[in-house]
């Protein structure tokens, strides 16, 4: 019912999920706060203690960000001994928080991606940050930033240090800290983020318990989620991203023999969605390759595949959006990088006749399925009250969530978002 509640935009601060992703946001913003207190406390001085707390600042700028984008105005706090009720702070008060924290504290992070610092918050992390907070000015502050968010990309793409892959899959391969397109990861693994609530568990959500056999899967997943009919529909039948990352189709065992009956429809009914899909309706992700090695025990649940929060072919493509925004796609087509995202997945570059706005949004869409976008993309270009496949249209209300009852009633400063 929560799923539901979120996918028809009905929810309420009641919602679980919505309480899960508060969390998430303040549980993080509280450990920086503490770990930047204790380490300024400490008398002793080493090598690397100002980037330490370089990383640690802008680490939690982060986490304000995904709370800024998700509630708007937000509790704020930075002091760890300051035990009284947080004041809630508007949106324009957090976003120059945010700004000024990343752009105090980033020539003190490590310019250079390397073993030593993967997973961990580098020049190249502060400076996409900057541009997604500088791209989504105009919805959280009131005013246009594009030129600064053009600027921010620049300074990612012009270093050289990143590159988009020739190979799309490379970048969610069980192995992906390979990848020179990742810029900064959760970094998972079988043994050491193997708890219920640390493990990357993307098949069990998505994959039909059918896929064992495709998978050498020792878990049963749990079918929980299909990718919409429509936005299935929104792929080329050429683009190489569909079937790198939906499942559809008829379906085979490891050894490539084919399972009986077992064919995914990757369209389906929306009428459908509201009473019970078929036992094999949606297509099914698989974005992230699973490990079909037979390593895993059956008492498993994580994998070894790290998930990219932010990739170079996003430093990209919001850089094109910026040019776009400026009315500068003759610009942005002539990018050698943004060509090579759509030639790597089977397509012809973009030419600035084709390349508006509504195609850029659907181009992100297909790009970056499942990786965490999809909402604040939709909001930034103003589609996010739209109809779309089993949900009719909405209210603005929505694009802030509700706090979370148990985190209203426990702050009498907080004021609730508009419902």
């Amino acid at each position: 019912q929560r799923y539901r509640e979120l996918q028809y935009h009905q929810f309420t601060a009641s919602n679980k999920l919505i309480k899960k992703g508060w969390d998430f946001c303040f549980d993080g913003i509280a450990s920086c706060n503490e770990v930047i207190y204790e380490t300024q406390l400490s008398k002793i001085n080493f090598d690397g203690k100002d980037k330490i707390l370089a990383e640690l600042k802008v680490l939690r700028a982060f986490y304000y960000y995904c709370a800024l984008d998700g509630w708007g105005n937000l509790p704020y706090s930075v002091d760890y001994t300051d035990s009284s009720y947080p004041v809630q702070k508007d949106r324009k008060f957090l976003f120059d928080f945010i700004v000024k924290e990343i752009k105090d504290n980033i020539s003190k992070l490590d310019e250079v991606p390397s073993a030593e610092n993967y997973g961990r918050v580098t020049q190249g992390m502060a400076y996409t940050l900057l541009a997604k907070m500088y791209l989504n000015a105009q919805e959280w502050t009131g005013t246009a930033m594009w030129k600064d968010a053009e600027d921010a990309c620049y300074q990612v793409i012009s270093k050289g240090h990143y590159q988009i892959e020739d190979d799309y899959a490379t970048n969610f391969a069980v192995h992906n800290e390979n990848s020179k397109e990742n810029i900064f990861n959760i970094v998972y693994s079988t043994v050491h983020t193997e708890s219920d609530h640390n493990a990357f568990i993307v098949y069990l959500l998505t994959l039909h318990p059918a896929s064992c056999a495709t998978f050498n899967i020792p878990t049963s997943p749990w079918d929980g989620f299909v990718c919409q009919p429509d936005f299935f529909q929104s792929y080329d039948s050429t683009d190489i991203r569909r079937k790198d990352t939906w499942l559809y189709g008829q379906q085979y065992d490891i050894a490539g023999k084919k399972l009986d009956s077992v064919i995914y429809t990757p369209v389906f009914d929306a009428s459908k969605y509201a009473t019970g899909r078929a036992k094999y309706d949606g297509a099914k992700l698989c974005k992230w390759s699973y490990q079909t090695d037979g390593t895993l025990s059956s008492d498993q649940v994580s994998m070894e595949n790290d998930f990219p929060l932010f990739r170079y072919a996003d430093v990209v493509m919001m850089y094109v959006e910026a040019l776009v925004r400026q009315n500068r796609a003759s610009e942005a087509v002539q990018l050698a990088d943004f060509q090579k995202i759509r030639t790597r997945a089977g397509l012809k570059p973009y030419t600035e006749d084709q390349l508006t706005l509504d195609e850029l949004l659907k181009e992100r869409g297909r790009e970056f399925a499942w990786e965490g976008c999809r909402r604040q993309d939709l909001i930034r270009f103003g589609k996010f009250q739209d109809a779309w496949w089993a949900k009719p249209a909405g209210s603005a209300k929505v694009k802030l969530y509700p706090i979370p009852t148990e985190v209203l009633n426990a702050n009498p400063n907080l004021v609730q978002n508009p419902m």
